[in-house]
């Protein structure tokens, strides 16, 4: 019997994408996984074969890239169908992005079966484009119901990285001692400008993990404390940990990091992108808020006094945080088994 190939896509995806895949291994399904968007060596170093895609797309915000990377995007449509035509997969299954959209269309054409699965509260653009060429649609969040096809539309929940499980039984300190800032793997201006001079203040109190992304890490190496560490970035497996090493969260709001600060109870202020598809990151943040887990602190109103007040509410209201979500299962824990479940349905 010839190996069945299955074809993952997307742009911003490889902590879902590296979910799944960690989730075929432990079924020790014998199945080829092709990869096809940026290059991924986390992906490629769990077996999964890299084409290397990185088409145009419709941005949320207007930059110099703008105009350049949507002149892209029809000659990027004519790559995609040979890309696909290559590959040859037996199933797409797509997490989003211009790649998405585009392999979702062609292998449609080719009569190979598609299955999308959204990550947010709400639906990229790209989702929703390629949920028309689907066979199912999966979704994180019922909120999301609103935006597809309620007919072919499943709730299955986030996948989670399955290093995430070593740490769910930590027992949470009692205290804060330890704070963790990020802006997400590149970094958030907003985030670090806002921090910065607040480090003297929280030094004096608190052990501070900072993620300032690549770009900015030198001007945070001028702060020379033993209660402070900066780093521009680390590998999804390494968040994990530090998130779990950290007791409070100040953080952007992306799907992912959200679906991790929830599995591990970690009280958080948010600040979500105000110019994601869908305001999806305000509607992330006001997920976890939901959960009693968040307080969602807007960027227009982001400074580093407001930060500081933020910071102080949680701190004041721990005790009392830890207590109302001490029983809170993430829906997200048995994602991976339930989308693994329905690929094998359709391939």
């Amino acid at each position: 019997m010839q190996q069945k190939k299955l074809l993952l896509t997307g742009s911003h995806a490889e902590t879902t994408a590296v979910a799944v895949i960690q989730e075929i291994k432990k079924r020790n399904l014998d199945w080829e996984i092709h990869w096809l968007g940026e290059e991924n060596k986390n992906l490629a170093n769990l077996g999964a074969i890299n084409h290397i895609f990185k088409p145009g797309k419709v941005e949320n915000k207007f930059t110099k890239n703008t105009i350049p990377r949507l002149f892209k995007i029809p000659s990027d449509f004519i790559n995609g169908k040979k890309l696909i035509k290559e590959i040859k997969p037996d199933l797409t299954l797509s997490f989003g992005s211009s790649a998405g959209a585009i392999s979702s269309f062609w292998s449609n054409f080719f009569g190979v079966p598609v299955i999308v699965h959204e990550q947010t509260a709400t639906a990229g653009r790209a989702n929703i484009i390629s949920s028309y060429f689907a066979k199912k649609v999966l979704i994180s969040r019922e909120s999301s119901f609103n935006f597809f096809n309620k007919s072919k539309t499943e709730l299955v929940g986030n996948p989670l990285n399955s290093e995430i499980f070593k740490y769910l039984d930590l027992e949470r300190n009692k205290r804060i001692k330890s704070i963790l800032v990020t802006g997400g793997s590149r970094g958030s201006t907003w985030i670090n400008d806002a921090v910065f001079p607040l480090l003297p203040q929280l030094l004096e109190k608190y052990f501070v993990l900072h993620q300032t992304g690549e770009k900015n890490l030198d001007k945070f190496k001028s702060v020379v404390s033993e209660n402070y560490l900066a780093f521009g970035h680390v590998t999804s497996k390494e968040m994990i940990e530090v998130i779990s090493k950290s007791d409070l969260i100040i953080s952007r709001a992306g799907a992912n990091t959200v679906s991790e600060l929830i599995a591990l109870k970690k009280p958080s202020i948010l600040i979500p992108i105000p110019w994601s598809f869908n305001n999806e990151q305000q509607k992330n943040a006001e997920y976890m808020q939901g959960l009693g887990l968040a307080r969602i602190l807007p960027q227009k109103d982001l400074t580093a006094q407001k930060l500081l007040s933020e910071i102080d509410a949680i701190v004041e209201d721990y005790p009392a945080i830890l207590k109302r979500t001490e029983n809170i299962t993430s829906p997200d824990l048995t994602a991976s088994e339930k989308l693994v479940e329905i690929l094998l349905r359709y391939i």
